[in-house]
């Protein structure tokens, strides 16, 4: 298949590229392809002609995007909006990503496709507009919430907390949120299981009931802290993992100032209906660890 990779550098994006190798894969970073804007997304798109957009492009800073609210909705409201229109237009396989932070926290079970958005926080509000971007423009699309988002690739929190575990003697984490740990390996697995289903189906009116929003997070959920524990000790880090509230976390640091959903997991039922699976989010983790230290990140 002919496929587009929008934020090819980013580790969503690497991730799709290693999972989709032996395909014909288009790859396009910010420098290549500016997706706010419409006129070139039309003309970049319509060139390639791409069988599956997979769109790893986003405004992920959720602090920063208190400051940048007009740039954050550029990217993850317009951006993809252009590209879910240009999707349309091919009859092409439309893939976007969103995040549990459409949620405000207040529930204690998690989270399904069903639950109305309630987002806290400018990043959360333009991801969940990104959302309804494509849902109104239609196609065949796949939405993917998920959370949490780790790999070998790029920054993220298990990288970090790898290196501080190897560096400090002791680690405060955020005790009081808690959400599902994802390996971006097992996000891209699930998404080519979805793209392989609809591509084996016939394209009737019944078919289009396949496309829409899927939850997708590993099994089993914790809160940073847990999470931090859990990386530390598998990488063999010498730090104390101590818990703090995120009330503690956001009074010690410059610049925290986006509200966070206390309770964020996501309920995959729905997917898993499909046969796709959802490792633990324990084995993932040791999995995605072994590959780091074998080749001498810490």
């Amino acid at each position: 298949m002919k496929i587009l990779i929008t934020g090819a550098k980013g580790q969503l994006g690497q991730t799709f590229q290693d999972v989709f190798a032996g395909h014909n894969l288009i790859l396009a970073d910010r420098e290549e392809l500016d997706i706010s804007d419409s006129e070139k997304v039309e003309k970049y798109v319509e060139a390639k002609k791409p069988e599956v957009i997979l769109n790893c492009a986003a405004y992920t800073a959720v602090d920063k995007a208190e400051e940048e609210p007009e740039i954050a909705r550029k990217i993850n409201v317009d951006g993809v909006k252009n590209l879910a229109q240009e999707a349309k237009k091919l009859n092409s396989i439309f893939v976007h990503f969103s995040t549990d932070f459409v949620f405000d926290g207040k529930k204690d079970i998690p989270y399904t496709e069903e639950d109305q958005p309630s987002p806290l926080s400018v990043y959360g509000k333009t991801k969940y507009q990104g959302e309804q971007a494509v849902a109104d423009t239609g196609g065949r699309y796949f939405i993917l919430r998920t959370s949490w988002l780790y790999s070998q690739h790029g920054k993220n929190f298990v990288k970090t907390i790898m290196k501080l575990g190897q560096e400090k003697d002791e680690l405060k984490i955020v005790s009081d949120q808690i959400g599902k740990p994802t390996y971006t390996y097992d996000l891209a697995f699930s998404v080519r299981d979805l793209i392989d289903f609809s591509v084996a189906q016939p394209q009737t009116p019944n078919s289009q009931k396949f496309y829409g929003l899927y939850n997708y997070s590993n099994e089993g959920e914790c809160s940073w802290f847990e999470f931090a524990k859990e990386i530390v000790k598998l990488s063999g880090g010498k730090a104390r993992v101590l818990p703090q509230t995120a009330y503690e976390y956001a009074a010690s640091r410059e610049g925290v100032t986006a509200e966070r959903p206390a309770y964020s997991s996501l309920n995959c039922d729905k997917i898993k209906k499909l046969g796709i699976k959802t490792p633990p989010w324990q084995e993932s983790l040791t999995k995605c660890i072994e590959i780091l230290k074998s080749n001498k990140e810490l």
